[in-house]
């Protein structure tokens, strides 16, 4: 009974996440909505494995990465990250002109919000819970 129901969660999980290509169409629609004076678009926009980060650019081939971790955040969460590389494939670091685009976005304190929640809650794979001292 047991490996019916994770069998039944992870696609149920697989229904939910959105392809990459659903990834990229939504790409169209954040530039639209919140940055409609730039002309730079995304390539590709794929899920990866990523420890350390929410999402990564390439601006030489423009190409955004998400990390796998978000696969089943909110919605808003999942567009702040995109929008938050999309500025990138024109602004390399995180400067004012940066952080003057990243205000546009309306849900930011929110999903900004939501990110650290989850990465206080993230308590590590079970090799790192393995090597945590004792209480």
């Amino acid at each position: 009974m047991i490996p019916e129901m994770i069998d039944l969660v992870l696609k149920r999980e697989n229904r939910l996440r959105k392809s990459d290509n659903a990834l990229l169409e939504l790409c169209d629609l954040i530039l639209a909505e919140y940055l409609p004076d730039f002309n730079e678009r995304p390539i590709s926009v794929t899920w990866r494995v990523m420890r350390e980060r929410w999402g990564s650019c390439t601006t030489v081939d423009k190409t955004i990465r998400i990390s796998e971790r978000l696969n089943s955040a909110p919605d808003y969460v999942i567009r702040y990250v995109l929008f938050h590389e999309l500025i990138h494939l024109r602004i390399a670091g995180h400067g004012d002109d940066f952080y003057e685009f990243l205000a546009r976005y309306p849900e930011k304190v929110r999903a900004e919000a939501f990110l650290e929640g989850y990465e206080a809650g993230s308590v590590g794979t079970p090799e790192e819970i393995l090597e945590l001292p004792p209480i």
